[in-house]
């Protein structure tokens, strides 16, 4: 067994069953390509089915944080979508934290393509647009501040699981380049967002997000979702804590660490 086929299932076992690794563990992967195809390993191990993707570092709080100047985009997992109102158990070791964001579900496939595919042709692909609430953690002794693109990648851009409000069929008549979202933890309001956070506008992430998938030779599938980043920052969570999204007319996304 070699050494990135061991650390891959390190790092599933740390999402499944928790605990965390050194950081330093992860030096065999050398670069940004590198990480994405260990993405790739650790999602075949997992035996999981994957149903769409996350987009990270689409802000520039964010990327402040993480210490990268791009967006990173890593896989979700069908097991670790929940309907709101969710109860979830977080790893008390794994630096776990919420963000809130916007996400679309496609309603036909975008298979991978030499040319990339413009904004029209991703819109007129898209079902609906989705509220959600992702819990994000660090599969890393250290956390995930400041450890850059690479690692970042490799941990699978931090994501343990994403939170879903209700589907919005008629969201092509919601202005998406300014859209008001409340962060509330425990009844109190912790911080207000706007989806321009996310390199301007959701619609900016999701471009992004297929054509560098279709880079890699990746399609979307009918039926993926894709979420666009955070729209207010990075916000430590624990148990007990009661999370509530609110993001207007769309709806709320609700969360209790359980």
């Amino acid at each position: 067994m070699n050494k990135i086929y061991k650390l891959a299932k390190k790092i599933n076992t740390a999402k499944t069953e928790g605990g965390v690794i050194k950081l330093e563990e992860t030096d065999v992967i050398k670069s940004i390509k590198e990480a994405y195809e260990f993405q790739d390993i650790v999602a075949e191990i997992s035996n999981m089915n994957r149903c769409g993707w996350k987009v990270g570092a689409t802000s520039y709080k964010a990327q402040k944080e993480l210490n990268t100047k791009e967006p990173v985009i890593g896989p979700v997992f069908k097991e670790y979508i929940f309907n709101s109102p969710a109860n979830f158990s977080v790893f008390s070791d794994q630096n776990t934290s919420v963000e809130c964001e916007f996400a679309f579900k496609f309603k036909k496939d975008l298979p991978f393509k030499k040319d990339k595919y413009n904004l029209k042709e991703i819109l007129s692909a898209i079902d609906c647009l989705v509220p959600v609430i992702e819990i994000i953690g660090s599969r890393y002794k250290s956390g995930f501040k400041n450890i850059g693109a690479i690692k970042l990648i490799t941990d699978m851009v931090v994501h343990i699981a994403l939170i879903i409000g209700n589907e919005i069929n008629k969201w092509e008549n919601i202005d998406l380049n300014k859209q008001n979202i409340t962060l509330y933890k425990n009844g109190t309001k912790i911080v207000n967002g706007n989806s321009s956070e996310v390199l301007g506008s959701p619609f900016n992430v999701v471009e992004w997000a297929v054509n560098h998938l279709s880079s890699r030779r990746k399609s979307i599938n009918k039926g993926d979702i894709i979420s666009t980043g955070t729209c207010t920052g990075i916000v430590p969570i624990f148990t007990g804590d009661k999370i509530l999204a609110d993001f207007n007319e769309i709806g709320v996304v609700e969360l209790n660490i359980s």
